[in-house]
């Protein structure tokens, strides 16, 4: 009996012990320690997005016309130089002459308009040597009238002696009155006449020097009908352009070719091509073949280069503010799902956008570094966007770290027991902190469990 007394004692005395334990300085369950050292801090903003060509070259026809030959097919491997499409011969000697009529239709209006001027001022002039030769009469009969007064008083002693009176002052009143009323006589209005108005000629000049830019480049565009690769790589169709409302207005007006090349400033001032106010306006979707349109001034086809490749992707709103440029990537492609991609943030949206999932997504550009691994456009891509890399550096466990008043700290475990320690953290990922003072390699630190962690108390 004494024995088990004893025993039962002792065992009490044992789970009292292992109860009281932490109260003690025995371990505390579910806490870590870790001993620190210095390593690598990365974080990545993950997203998807798809290949397309970093620099196409755009081939852009000088004139238009209907596609009489297409040597290539889409997706051909051309050479510069080598010919990507043939156009209208006729159409294009059509638009020659068109375009030469509208520069001369130009010109004559200015030559019009200042040989009306010109008249204007032969007339202005003619009226101006009438009035001079007018007032040279006028004074020459008003001295013949003055004389005739002179004269009249060598008559008088011829008249008999109750008249002289009477007739010298008749004289005397009616030469006054004439002086008097021709000093008052109204003057004839001056003609005054200038040259060729300024602006007038400088818009004259202005209006044939436009002219002449696009009958340089019509002349330039219809002199060969063969479209030339301007660069070696992978040809890629352009939707063709549907019916352009300027060159149907041309040619329903013929002649009047002056007209339809003011239309650009109608397009400028209606904002864009005003085909586009027509339903049908454009021919989008269609690819290119014998019998197609193809505008001026728009893009027929592109050349591309498929090792300069680049990855347009949707960045979620939350993730853009740690994005930049120069950031490195990396690539993966469902193409090549063994293989990893390396490439830099070339830019960075500004606009946000409606991304696939209905969020608000941003664009961001990824520039790929060249490979010879064979790519295609819209290749289906996801991209790792190195936010943050820091290398050789003293971080914790974000969960390591407490926070009180705006003070950060730490618990440091030192010859079995753990110690609050203030610390300046740096850069931080949703895993990490780094520490940038108050802690050394090799201290050993609650990483787990830190919040049932007590000042001097034992951990292991």
């Amino acid at each position: 009996m004494r024995t088990t007394r004893s025993t039962v004692t002792l065992l009490s005395l044992l789970v009292m012990v292992s109860i009281c334990a932490g109260c003690f300085g025995g371990s505390i369950e579910g806490v870590r320690v870790e001993e620190i050292n210095r390593s690598d801090v990365s974080e990545v903003v993950s997203a998807v997005g798809t290949l397309e060509a970093a620099q196409p070259t755009d081939v852009v026809p000088l004139a238009g016309g209907t596609i009489a030959a297409l040597p290539v097919q889409e997706g051909d491997y051309v050479n510069a130089g080598d010919v990507l499409a043939t156009l209208d011969e006729q159409e294009l000697q059509a638009q020659a002459a068109q375009a030469r009529a509208d520069y001369l239709t130009s010109a004559s209006i200015g030559d019009l308009l200042e040989g009306q001027w010109a008249n204007s001022t032969a007339l202005y002039q003619g009226m101006e040597y009438a009035t001079q030769i007018f007032m040279e009469m006028q004074g020459q009969i008003d001295q013949m009238v003055l004389d005739f007064y002179d004269l009249m008083p060598v008559i008088v002693p011829f008249l008999p002696p109750d008249q002289q009176e009477f007739l010298k002052s008749l004289l005397a009143e009616e030469r006054s009155d004439y002086i008097e009323a021709a000093a008052t006589r109204p003057s004839l209005p001056g003609i005054s006449y200038a040259g060729y108005p300024a602006t007038a000629a400088a818009a004259d000049a202005a209006r044939v020097e436009a002219a002449g830019y696009d009958y340089q480049r019509v002349m330039e565009g219809t002199k060969d009908p063969n479209i030339i690769a301007p660069v070696s790589g992978y040809v890629v169709f352009a939707a063709p352009a549907g019916l352009n409302l300027t060159d149907l207005l041309a040619e329903s007006l013929g002649g009047l070719g002056s007209l339809t090349s003011s239309l650009g400033s109608l397009t400028s001032l209606v904002g864009g091509d005003i085909s586009s106010m027509f339903a049908g306006g454009t021919d989008t979707g269609q690819e290119l073949q014998v019998g197609s349109k193809l505008s001026a001034g728009q893009t027929a086809f592109q050349i591309i280069d498929l090792q300069d490749m680049k990855v347009r992707a949707e960045v979620e709103e939350a993730d853009i503010p740690q994005l930049q440029q120069g950031q490195s990537v990396e690539i993966y492609l469902d193409a090549y799902p063994d293989l990893v991609f390396t490439g830099e943030v070339i830019q960075v949206g500004v606009k946000s956008q409606t991304g696939s999932a209905g969020t608000t997504v941003f664009p961001v550009i990824v520039q790929m570094e060249r490979t010879d691994i064979p790519l295609r456009l819209g290749y289906n891509a996801t991209v790792d966007i190195k936010v943050l890399s820091k290398a050789d550096v003293i971080a914790v466990p974000i969960t390591a770290l407490l926070e009180e008043d705006g003070t950060e700290y730490i618990y440091v475990v030192q010859d079995g027991k753990a110690y609050r320690r203030d610390v300046e953290t740096g850069d931080r990922t949703e895993e990490w902190v780094q520490i940038a003072s108050g802690l050394e390699v090799g201290e050993r630190v609650v990483v787990e469990g830190v919040g049932k962690v007590k000042e001097g108390q034992k951990v292991e």
